[in-house]
């Protein structure tokens, strides 16, 4: 009865001293953080290293009921650095919560591209046209649309070329006898800025066997950036849009086109207003004529 009296009266003390706003406040955010970094761990290899750290910490508690001094003083050497082991072992996940973080609505005003211009609309359309060609003619590709999140140093591991995009140009890139036909094609403010350049592979297991290394080369684009990534099949011809991680697979040129304004925030409105009036004035000359 002693304890139970004891248990309930820490209980009281500790509901006395509960501030509504600031403890209710920090319960939450507590929550939100746990939560997002569950949702982070649980489809990357990060799941293996925290089964493994969790494993480690019940041996740990083994050696401390065991009592064996050599072994625990080797795990408080080691659990010691903890901080530092575990910022070393998930960097490119830290990496990747902070990249989403600059990437909120409140550092819009920071961005410095601009999506609904006509020369990225422009260049969707060659890509797409383009796609429509090497996929009847079963040419692989891999093309990657930069958004927010800068990608220098993917584009330092191809060849800078710094052109207008053009379906002609895309093709000649991808011509399988071309030097740089392996590699991906990276398009930043609706221009060509490098080719053959190389992206990181995905870890993910879930992925389908039937899509090869130039797909998980895009889910693992898509997944340490905001990119959106267009491939095309050798094998099949089939085109591909992959964005923040998943494959949209087997796409027709219109759809991609669709998907590709969607992903670039571009808003068709705008797009409608250019088509009309390129239209009027269409009429307007034959009317002259």
């Amino acid at each position: 009865m002693a304890a139970l009296s004891s248990f309930f009266e820490q209980v009281v003390a500790v509901l006395s001293s509960y501030r509504p706003v600031q403890d209710t406040l920090d319960i939450l955010l507590v929550t939100l953080i746990l939560y997002e970094l569950i949702k982070l761990i649980r489809k990357t290899r990060s799941v293996q290293i925290v089964k493994g750290l969790a494993i480690l910490f019940v041996v740990y508690i083994g050696v401390i009921i065991c009592d064996m001094p050599v072994m625990k003083s080797i795990f408080e050497t080691i659990f010691s650095s903890a901080l530092v082991i575990i910022i070393i072992l998930f960097t490119p996940e830290i990496r990747n919560v902070l990249e989403r973080m600059g990437r909120t609505s409140i550092f819009k005003i920071f961005a410095q591209k601009q999506y609904s211009s006509a020369t990225t609309v422009g260049a969707i359309n060659s890509v797409c046209s383009a796609c429509s060609e090497m996929s009847d003619d079963k040419i692989g590709a891999l093309i990657v649309f930069e958004r927010k999140s800068m990608l220098g140093e993917v584009i330092k591991t191809g060849t800078k070329i710094n052109a207008d995009v053009s379906s002609s140009l895309i093709r000649n890139i991808f011509y399988p006898k071309s030097p740089l036909h392996d590699g991906a094609l990276v398009i930043s403010s609706g221009r060509i800025v490098s080719a053959g350049c190389i992206l990181p592979l995905t870890d993910t297991r879930n992925l389908d066997a039937k899509f090869g290394t130039r797909h998980r080369a895009a889910v693992g684009m898509t997944e340490q950036s905001d990119a959106a990534v267009v491939v095309v099949s050798e094998e099949t011809g089939a085109i591909s849009f992959v964005n923040r991680g998943r494959i949209q697979h087997d796409v027709t040129s219109g759809e991609l086109r669709e998907l590709l304004l969607q992903a670039l925030d571009i808003e068709n409105g705008e797009e409608k207003k250019k088509f009309f009036s390129s239209l009027k004035s269409q009429k307007g000359g034959k009317a002259d004529e």
